[in-house]
């Protein structure tokens, strides 16, 4: 895996944006959103030593009537991370 480049503030910015979408979209995909009543994505980027850890935090509330699982929020989660480490490798790697 080639090296990830040095990344700027704009950088940082645009990929916090764009997982954000991935987790929209993952999530959309996995539950019905007539089933969510809040979606709360809560994304932290730690850029130190040219090594990028994102962490996230999503916060669902579901319709009294939703039958969605933990488990496929979570499944969403994991599938957005296999696509945000594509984006990444695509957009930010030298």
């Amino acid at each position: 895996m080639s090296k990830l480049k040095l990344l700027s503030q704009d950088d940082l910015a645009t990929i916090s944006d764009d997982f954000g979408e991935i987790l929209e979209s993952e999530v959309s995909k996995c539950i019905s959103m007539k089933e969510l009543e809040d979606l709360d994505l809560d994304i932290v980027l730690n850029y130190e030593n040219e090594q990028l850890d994102v962490d996230v935090d999503v916060g669902v509330l579901f319709d009294e009537l939703s039958e969605i699982t933990q488990d496929q929020v979570m499944n969403a989660i994991d599938a957005a991370y296999l696509k945000f480490d594509s984006y990444i490798d695509e957009n930010f790697r030298v």
